[in-house]
């Protein structure tokens, strides 16, 4: 996949407008939702934990995914 700069932008408003709906995805349920691979998720998901725009917690291997601090 390449994408640029604008579709990841598109692609972190899209996550967190789901995030903020369903709080409590993992990585793939994201990328299912968005059509789009994990890997490619996973590293805007890494983007937007160090601007502090989700967290997660931690499920055995799997990540749960929320908006801003709450979970």
């Amino acid at each position: 996949m390449n994408a640029n700069k604008t579709d990841k932008l598109d692609f972190a408003g899209q996550m967190k407008e789901i995030l903020n709906r369903e709080p409590g995805l993992s990585v793939k349920e994201l990328a299912e939702r968005l059509k789009t691979n994990r890997q490619y998720m996973a590293g805007i998901l890494k983007v937007l934990e160090e601007r502090g725009e989700v967290t997660y917690r931690q499920v055995g291997p799997a990540r749960i995914y929320y908006t801003g601090g709450k979970y």
